[in-house]
């Protein structure tokens, strides 16, 4: 494989971003190549290059935060868990504040297409910035929920309902038809979650979604969520700590 073309080809929008991802956590030489151009830089102190990127009409410089890999003292907290904010494969795949880097969602597509766009640009300034992951991204803050945002609720909302209503359609209608969609298909009995941490909407065996039918009992820190799956009748229990 030729991996520097392998990724320009993805940079440039040749190669979709869920092909893409299989690919990278397939074949190691992908994240090695990336973490040598980290490495390089460590090496040689060489100052980064910015690129320019658009968000929300306004233009300006940007690394893609990759001086966190440079300095990672200076980013406590960045990661949840044991694994230091120190490598390539930390920077691209662990949790990062509450982007989950799980490329089916849109937060985790963008932040994905942003680390490798910003690391392969420190060798590469031919590649333009695309917008296209952040636009993606900016339009399912607009509709999908918090309560669904993240998990498997929203790659369902990103695989089964977005596609049913194509970016042709007038932007406010296209809006209004999938908030339609999403409240017909995630049904709830009673409110809906208020998530101590972030969704975890379940799925039922059927691969549809199921039904919110309220709170369970809390026990200290522990919240519970109960759900209906309307596949088989199975309540499932959601826990969460504070």
């Amino acid at each position: 494989m030729d991996i520097q073309n392998t990724i320009r080809d993805f940079l440039l929008g040749n190669l979709d971003i869920v092909s893409f991802r299989s690919i990278y956590d397939n074949d190691p030489s992908i994240e090695q190549f990336l973490q040598s151009v980290i490495d390089e830089i460590k090496a040689t102190g060489r100052p980064l290059k910015k690129y320019r990127c658009t968000v929300a009409g306004r233009e300006f410089e940007s690394t893609g935060q990759i001086e966190y890999l440079l300095s990672p003292e200076t980013s406590p907290g960045l990661i949840y868990g044991n694994h230091e904010f120190d490598s390539v494969h930390t920077f691209l795949t662990y949790e990062w504040r509450m982007t989950t880097h799980d490329v089916e969602t849109a937060a985790g597509a963008s932040a994905f297409y942003s680390g490798v766009y910003s690391i392969f640009f420190q060798i590469d300034q031919s590649i333009p910035w695309s917008d296209r992951y952040l636009l993606a991204y900016g339009f399912a803050l607009e509709v999908i929920p918090e309560y669904l945002s993240g998990g498997e609720a929203e790659k369902y909302i990103q695989k089964n309902i977005l596609p049913l209503f194509p970016e042709s359609m007038k932007k406010n209608e296209r809006k209004k038809e999938i908030k339609a969609r999403i409240r017909e298909e995630f049904k709830s009995e009673k409110g809906y979650p208020c998530w101590a941490q972030s969704s975890e909407w379940p799925l039922g065996k059927d691969g549809r979604p199921t039904t919110y039918i309220g709170k369970g009992k809390s026990e200290g820190d522990l919240r519970r969520w109960r759900f209906r799956d309307e596949s088989t009748g199975e309540i499932l229990v959601v826990e969460q700590y504070l």
